[in-house]
């Protein structure tokens, strides 16, 4: 039987080196994002460490945002998603009835870096929608701004003086406006009806007179009643305002006989 001799082993005396550790992405404290980019260190973080811009926003400053949005290159910001950019942007995208923009505007921004809004006619082409809200991101800041977009065509145009006829009952300063002409809407003072309550008279329903010459809708385009209970308009022909005020009375008659009938007489 032959005699194993266990094997021996020489030491080289060179270092041994441990295998590398992978290298940690650096993440948002709030979210867990691994995407954004790393800033000097602010008070919310550790001393030495440095600070992670989040790149969807949530730890970011209107101006960290800037800064990050100002790095981007024109071809990082064009092949980035609209709904990743809007995001990284904190802005959100509604669509409308054409009716709730001002006449011949079918888009509108208002905000700023981090927190805006940017509104677009439900006539408009999808064909239009993304280069119209890309346009207004671009020009985005972190400063407050209102921005419209209109026709693609503009016609030349050149500021004049004029005279407004306005009814006796508008009470509208419509001899200090100074803007467009379509803008102008003649307005009576408002008339309100008010249920008491132990906390003091509140208010449950407006109306007022009112004519808009260039509304689309040819009710507004004559005198009518508006009718507003803090949640939504109403326009009424002034037959159905003759209406509705008779059955406002029906219900105040009606009323009345409750009231006495509960108080026993």
């Amino acid at each position: 039987m032959q005699n194993t001799v266990p094997a021996t082993f020489k030491n080289s005396g060179a270092p041994v080196t441990p295998p590398a550790a992978e290298p940690q992405l650096p993440t948002c404290v709030d979210c867990g994002s691994s995407t954004g980019t790393l800033k000097p260190n602010g008070d919310r973080y550790p001393s030495g460490a440095q600070k992670f811009v989040c790149a969807v926003g949530c730890t970011s400053t209107p101006d960290e945002l800037y800064t990050l949005w100002q790095g981007m290159t024109i071809g990082e910001t064009a092949a980035t998603p609209l709904p990743k950019l809007l995001a990284l942007l904190g802005v959100t995208v509604e669509e409308v009835e054409p009716e709730e923009l001002p006449i011949g505007i079918h888009a509108t921004f208002h905000g700023q870096i981090g927190d805006a809004e940017i509104k677009l006619s439900r006539s408009l082409p999808q064909v239009e929608r993304e280069p119209i809200v890309r346009e207004f991101l671009n020009t985005i800041t972190p400063d407050v701004a209102h921005r419209r977009k209109g026709p693609n065509q503009y016609r030349v145009t050149k500021q004049i003086t004029g005279t407004v006829q306005c009814y006796d009952w508008c009470s509208e300063p419509h001899h200090e406006h100074t803007g467009n002409i379509e803008d102008i809407v003649h307005q009576s003072a408002r008339i309100t009806l008010e249920l008491p309550t132990e906390n003091g008279p509140m208010a449950v329903l407006y109306a007022q007179i009112a004519v808009d010459q260039f509304s689309t809708s040819e009710v507004q385009r004559k005198p009518h009643i508006v009718i507003d209970d803090d949640q939504s308009l109403y326009f009424l022909p002034l037959m159905q305002s003759v209406e509705f005020s008779d059955e406002m009375f029906e219900f105040a008659t009606a009323l009345r006989e409750m009231t006495s009938k509960a108080a026993g007489k």
